[in-house]
């Protein structure tokens, strides 16, 4: 299938850019600087867009394999075929073979207060089940609230049309924010496990980010999402906030 790549240079050194700008001199972006994971692929999209334009957008990060020669003409086929879907995303394994995605969708207080504190009274199994922890594992194909955008299919128009990524976050939340403004144009996110690649999720943010930075990182921007797009209020973010910093501290 006929096909532009597109590489978008987040903060490399002259020396770096130079060198990759050799080897793809039409299709290369370089950002002034690292302006993070959305608004990089939002770079790249632009300028599909002001390049002639295309159907769809496959956006994959560096530490991606694929392990077969057919993942992305069989998601694309699936996506083409059903106008629901806003993106579609095959099944995403990490190094050890478990499941990155789905997820389903998980409050604010779940994710960053009852999920620790269950911890002192609930058993493994009761923990498991009250949290959906086992959902990856146990998701079948169709549509769910997130899929991982390590790796991810969206069609161009609706992707367009949704507002792309939202720039006001620089690593996290970008998959269930994307998935809320899918949503609000009609579509939605597709499981497709009948694919499959392997991702080694963080190797690049913990060559860059020590531990206490990335857990910033992560909780500016799920502050970001929930209060902007699930209407959570101030103080359930201030004091899920306070408690998750106490926790990142050990």
């Amino acid at each position: 299938m006929p096909y532009t790549l597109v590489v978008v240079d987040n903060g490399a050194t002259e020396e770096e850019a130079a060198a990759l700008q050799l080897r793809i001199p039409e299709a290369y972006v370089m950002a002034a600087e690292n302006g993070g994971f959305a608004r990089g692929n939002n770079l790249g999209a632009a300028w599909l867009s002001e390049h002639g334009g295309v159907d769809q957008i496959l956006f994959t990060n560096n530490d991606i394999h694929l392990c077969s020669d057919d993942v992305v003409e069989r998601l694309s086929g699936k996506l083409a075929a059903n106008p629901e879907i806003g993106a579609i995303g095959p099944e995403v394994v990490g190094t050890d073979g478990k499941r990155q995605s789905p997820e389903p969708y998980i409050g604010i207080w779940d994710r960053f207060v009852w999920m620790y504190v269950s911890t002192l009274f609930l058993s493994r199994e009761k923990k498991e089940k009250r949290f959906r922890l086992d959902y990856p594992e146990k998701a079948q194909e169709g549509f769910h609230y997130k899929l991982m955008g390590s790796f991810l299919l969206v069609d161009a128009e609706a992707f367009f049309s949704a507002g792309m990524f939202d720039g006001n976050t620089f690593l996290y939340a970008e998959e269930p924010i994307l998935s809320e403004r899918f949503s609000a144009i009609g579509r939605r996110m597709y499981f497709y496990p009948a694919v499959r690649v392997v991702h080694e999720h963080g190797t690049t943010i913990r060559r860059s980010v020590r531990r206490r930075d990335a857990d910033l990182l992560q909780w500016r921007s799920m502050a970001y999402y929930y209060r902007r797009y699930r209407g959570v209020s101030r103080f359930s973010i201030a004091v899920s906030g306070l408690f998750y910093r106490m926790i990142s501290l050990f």
